[in-house]
């Protein structure tokens, strides 16, 4: 489906059709930018004092070799160093090098981030992201919807209270009151909300760095600086809380998955023959020549059923085999609670409740909290009682519990789909291309209009009805017309349209990352 037609100014934003990591970019030119970054960062991070002490040169050798890693993966580190470079670069350098060109300090403030980010990625390699995705963050998503369809359920009553003070009720938060209504509000809250961001990394940051780095305070400042200011509070907090920029990376998400088809010509009849146009084929001659189209038209339906029925069976013969050969080698998958122990004993982090057994993949809250955002059991209550029913009956006869074989079938697939450290690196330099293009702060974009927004809205509306199957959005929507498709889906995406109550999604599910990557904080918390 074509899309709408922009305004010739303001603020444009397309969809991307594809992304870094598809074959729509040739490799010789994903090398190309990467030379482009290690130069760049070369340049930024790995510069030395001249001769005069007034200029600065460039230090020749591999990037691995002049700055100490980051992580695990090489491609990794390249995309981290080169957003590093660009916030140094921007925040710190612009004032920094105006009072002395030695690079001291700024070695200094790499080399303490190097070690927080090393850190976290041991934190990481502890912590249950299969769980954390699967089942905490939707039983989170889960709660917070619920929250919003009462706040809206109150707001249409005769209370007269808006949605955002409704939830602000249900689901408080000392980072987001008071609620923003005019400038004096606005500004306490935004001060709440850096004082919030300020607390949470003062609280990380000790338990990354060894005890003697912690003795610098201006070192520190400047590193919770970074993390708390610049990335937690207007990256994380601040950006992605804005419903059309939700929407719009939605969008694109499922255009990198799934490009646009070209739009099908509407089929036009069967034009006639030139004896048939100008009348020159008698009534009987015109009737048979209809008989033969008929019965030309049988042996096409009949070839189609054929083909049809061979297709469907070199599917099952596929999927069947597929499935035999996965169930065959399930002895060579790993349980997933004796890895989960062995991780945490190797390190020694009593903190971290080992005791507790994995909840089977089938049994995780993904699959409700998927069904209570997509309308499901109001839609179709008995597919959704069907499933509840399959679900219930696969944990029960152990088919599906923890660890049995195809509760590791599903977690070993999910950590090779979904969990797969290669999948990084693209994610990082798209973020470092949207937030700083060409490696410079540009000054920021308006905020669209509300027609523009209404418009990226109506976008991703039109991308999530046009990438289901003919046949599932049809038994979904229970109608053919594409403009009510369009228009339930947009009634979706509005629980999602306020910046301020997606703040308290981010905020929530920034504590529960904290909570489970530091799990010696969760006294403090409570």
């Amino acid at each position: 489906m074509a899309q709408l037609a922009r305004p010739p100014g303001g603020h444009r934003r397309q969809p991307s059709r594809v992304g870094p990591w598809e074959d729509g970019v040739s490799k010789d030119v994903r090398e190309l930018q990467d030379d482009a970054t290690i130069t760049f960062i070369k340049r930024v991070l790995c510069t030395k004092a001249g001769p005069a002490e007034t200029a600065t040169h460039e230090v020749d050798g591999r990037l691995e070799d002049l700055l100490q890693p980051l992580t695990s993966r090489k491609d990794l580190d390249v995309q981290l160093y080169a957003i590093l470079a660009v916030i140094l670069s921007q925040f710190v350098q612009s004032w920094y090098s105006r009072i002395t060109p030695d690079n001291d300090f700024i070695d200094e403030i790499v080399r303490i981030i190097a070690q927080c980010i090393r850190g976290l990625e041991e934190r990481l390699k502890l912590c249950d992201l299969e769980s954390l995705l699967l089942d905490e963050l939707p039983i989170l998503l889960d709660t917070h919807l619920e929250a919003i369809e009462v706040a809206i359920k109150a707001d249409r009553s005769q209370l007269g209270t808006g949605v955002a003070a409704v939830f602000q009720v249900l689901r408080p938060h000392n980072a987001l009151s008071p609620l923003p209504l005019d400038d004096p509000s606005i500004n306490a809250q935004l001060k709440n909300e850096l004082v919030w961001s300020q607390l949470l990394v003062q609280s990380i940051v000790p338990l990354l760095l060894p005890p003697e780095d912690l003795e610098n305070p201006c070192l520190n400042v400047v590193v919770t600086e970074i993390f708390s200011e610049m990335i937690l509070r207007n990256a994380i907090v601040g950006k992605t809380s804005q419903p059309w920029l939700l929407w719009e990376g939605v969008t694109k998400l499922i255009y990198v998955l799934k490009p646009k088809a070209p739009i099908a010509e509407a089929a036009a009849p069967l034009p006639l023959s030139k004896l048939e146009q100008f009348g020159l084929l008698s009534n009987e001659e015109s009737v048979d020549s209809r008989s033969k189209g008929r019965s030309r038209s049988v042996a096409d339906t009949l070839l189609w059923a054929f083909l049809t029925f061979m297709q469907y069976s070199v599917v099952t013969w596929t999927v069947g085999r597929a499935l035999l050969v996965a169930l065959l080698h399930a002895s060579d998958v790993p349980q997933r609670n004796k890895g989960r122990q062995r991780h945490h004993n190797d390190l020694n982090i009593d903190a971290v409740d080992c005791s507790n057994v994995a909840r089977p993949i089938v049994g995780m809250r993904i699959w409700s909290c998927v069904g209570q955002l997509t309308s499901l059991g109001e839609r179709m209550p008995w597919l959704t009682g069907c499933l509840s029913l399959s679900q219930w009956l696969s944990i029960s006869t152990g088919a599906c519990s923890t660890d049995s074989v195809i509760d590791r079938l599903l977690s070993a697939q999910i950590h090779d789909r979904l969990l797969d450290p290669a999948l990084l690196p693209p994610l990082l330099q798209a973020i470092r291309s949207a937030v700083f293009p060409n490696n410079v702060l540009e000054p920021g974009s308006p905020a669209p209009t509300p027609e523009e927004t209404a418009e990226i809205k109506c976008e991703c509306a039109r991308a999530i009805v046009d990438v289901l199957p003919g046949t599932v959005r049809t038994l979904y929507f229970a109608t053919t017309d594409t403009a009510r498709m369009h228009a339930d889906v947009e009634s979706m995406l509005d629980l999602f349209g306020d910046a301020y109550i997606n703040k308290h999604l981010i905020v929530a599910a920034l504590e529960l990352l904290v909570v489970r990557l530091f799990p010696e904080l969760a006294q403090t918390v409570e």
